[in-house]
């Protein structure tokens, strides 16, 4: 069974975990926050070629906030944030596992 990011952090947030599910998803939650990571830097390639691609006298800011309007765009601003919150989730999983020993 997989779970989605809100799920886990509502699970996590909730604080009755065993100390098996705390290392479990500390785990599960540092494995996602690896896959984030790999699937923002190919956004950010891609972001890089599009810039790349723009005329000259366009400028940086109009490449950067028509790059933020496509779809890839829009997935690396989520990516972003999600890999914020699963590093804040993996930071309160570590605490957690040291209180319980």
């Amino acid at each position: 069974m997989t779970i989605t990011l809100e799920q886990a952090i509502k699970s996590v947030k909730e604080g009755n975990l065993t100390k098996e599910q705390v290392e479990n998803y500390f785990d599960q939650m540092s494995a996602v926050f690896a896959m984030l990571q790999l699937e923002m830097a190919d956004l950010e390639k891609e972001e890089a070629l599009f810039m790349n691609g723009k005329k000259d006298e366009q400028s940086i800011a109009d490449r950067k906030r028509e790059w933020k309007a496509t779809e890839s765009g829009l997935k690396l601003i989520r990516r972003k944030r999600e890999a914020t919150a699963t590093k804040e989730m993996i930071s309160s999983l570590k605490r957690r596992t040291y209180s319980l020993y």
